[in-house]
């Protein structure tokens, strides 16, 4: 059985996943599905059963150290978790300085309630974060998505899909419930989303409800 491209090339099902896996790997960054469909002329039933095929063949390949995932609607050739310590070792004399508890703390009070302004975000931590907002969006893990209906229009900020893929889940409704002050590095905040992705007992953490930390630094440095 063969899948016909626009241009009158056809290809078998084995071909079909040489090319997607050409194209995630030429890209680098995550493709959507539509653009997939796009360029191989399938529908979207065909393109994700191939993609599926083609990420649980690297999932189960103990000898291949990269794995296709999925981030909301895109798909991204990436490394194994398994990996990170070669990697590491790889990146180290290009590494960025490890993330400070206000950092973390930043990050976890707009995951869990994007969007959010920095008015909001700092209602909760009781201290200025723009330094910290700041180095998230140097760093991409948050970005600017509109702004709120009030007065002065300020700036709502979301996570980004980089983010996602960094920290090895689909989508946002995949973040595991948690009580954020428990959580004393952004490592832990790692290791809770890989063991407790996919749950079906989430409850979202508001601003509204936020515990005050009574630790909670006056200053902070990112």
């Amino acid at each position: 059985m063969t899948e016909a491209l626009s241009d009158n090339i056809s290809l078998s099902r084995e071909e079909m996943q040489a090319a997607l896996e050409a194209v995630l790997f030429a890209s680098g960054d995550p493709v959507s599905l539509e653009r997939i469909c796009e360029i191989t002329g399938t529908d979207r039933d065909v393109a994700k059963e191939a993609l599926d095929v083609l990420s649980d063949r690297y999932y189960r390949d103990a000898r291949c150290g990269l794995l296709v995932r999925r981030i909301e609607n895109d798909y991204v050739i990436c490394t194994k978790p398994e990996m990170k310590a070669v990697m590491d070792r790889f990146f180290r004399p290009r590494s960025r300085p490890p993330m400070s508890q206000a950092t973390y703390e930043t990050l976890a009070v707009i995951a869990y309630n994007q969007p959010v302004t920095r008015a909001q975000v700092e209602s909760v931590r009781g201290v200025s974060s723009d330094s910290i907002i700041a180095r998230l969006l140097e760093r991409g893990w948050i970005q600017e998505c509109g702004t709120l209906d009030a007065p002065g229009r300020p700036v709502l900020f979301e996570t980004t899909k980089q983010f996602l893929l960094e920290f090895g889940i689909e989508s946002v409704a995949e973040m595991p419930a948690l009580d954020l002050m428990m959580y004393s590095t952004i490592r832990d905040l790692e290791k809770s989303l890989e063991e407790a992705a996919g749950s079906r007992e989430r409850k979202q953490v508001s601003i509204e409800n936020l515990p005050a930390d009574p630790d909670l630094p006056e200053t902070d440095q990112p």
